[in-house]
């Protein structure tokens, strides 16, 4: 409580553009919204959402709720955001999701030109192009001595995730905290150990779900188009498209590539351990990357 209200007053006291960017901002609600516009009252105010098609988004939505202790099924997940009510959204991932509630929340009481639809490049694409285009819109360019990102957010494969899930239960049952998860759980085992695997297939939305696919993209299309709203991008970009071949259940993952993640985990934790007791602090942070590559 408060917090909104200070970094209100910081903006106002600091002289030039002013960025504030989070992900839950896109589930405030209209009156949310005036308020955050009343508190910055005197700045011309744009809206910037970045998005991608929801083929991919979906797969993603859920391997985030799994990262932050969760453990339900992948089949489980895609029945609710089917069966969700999209606009009102009932579900939060509708809420923070559906481009038209979101964009519609926050536009408001903006004229098309202030708000900005920075749509995510198709697969294959240029790493680097989506930060480009979020650039373009702020008016800024890259610089020679811009610090790269240390740290990716990567996406882990359906074996890891099927091992996360199984523990995520067990933890939840043994109640252990959630200091303990994020330094052991989420840090060593997820970031350190799972996002540096290779090989094991990735988390992709299934051919059964291309039509309701379809009807969210007449629904996004119509609207951005009717909007009049700014798009950096091509529409086509976040017009959802299965992947094409064979697809991999998530929920079914190979059994082998499953038990050598668990094993690579339960390493990677008596490793470290191993080093908090030995007080050895040299070396790198990731005592099993090392080990691994031995």
């Amino acid at each position: 409580k408060g917090s909104w209200a200070a970094l209100a007053k910081t903006a106002q006291a600091t002289p030039g553009d002013v960025l504030i960017s989070h992900e839950v901002l896109a589930a405030a609600t209209t009156s949310q919204v005036k308020q955050a516009f009343d508190s910055l009252d005197g700045f011309e105010i744009h809206v910037i959402v970045t998005a991608r098609d929801l083929a991919r988004q979906v797969p993603a939505e859920w391997q985030e709720k799994i990262k932050h202790r969760g453990w339900v099924s992948f089949a489980t997940w895609q029945k609710r955001v089917i069966n969700g009510q999209r606009m009102p959204a009932e579900s939060w991932f509708w809420k923070v999701q559906h481009l038209p509630d979101v964009l519609g929340r926050w536009s408001a009481n903006l004229t098309p030109d202030r708000v900005h639809l920075v749509a995510l490049p198709g697969p294959g694409a240029d790493s680097e192009e989506l930060w480009r285009r979020f650039l373009s819109v702020a008016d800024l360019t890259p610089r020679p001595d811009d610090a790269p990102a240390t740290m990716a957010n990567s996406s882990l494969g359906i074996a890891e995730i099927r091992v996360l899930r199984r523990l995520n239960n067990l933890l939840h049952q043994a109640e252990v905290s959630r200091p303990t998860y994020v330094e052991k759980v989420r840090e060593l085992i997820v970031r350190e150990v799972f996002a540096n695997r290779s090989g094991s297939q990735a988390a992709t939305s299934p051919p059964s779900m291309q039509p309701f696919f379809d009807e969210v993209n007449i629904e996004w299309r119509d609207w951005i188009l009717g909007s009049g709203i700014h798009v950096v991008g091509e529409i086509d970009e976040l017009m959802s498209q299965v992947q094409p071949g064979p697809w991999a259940d998530p929920d079914q993952p190979d059994s082998n590539e499953v038990f050598d993640a668990a094993l690579e985990a339960m390493a990677a934790l008596v490793i470290d351990i191993d080093q908090s007791n030995s007080n050895n602090s040299s070396g790198s942070r990731n005592p099993f990357r090392r080990w691994a590559g031995s």
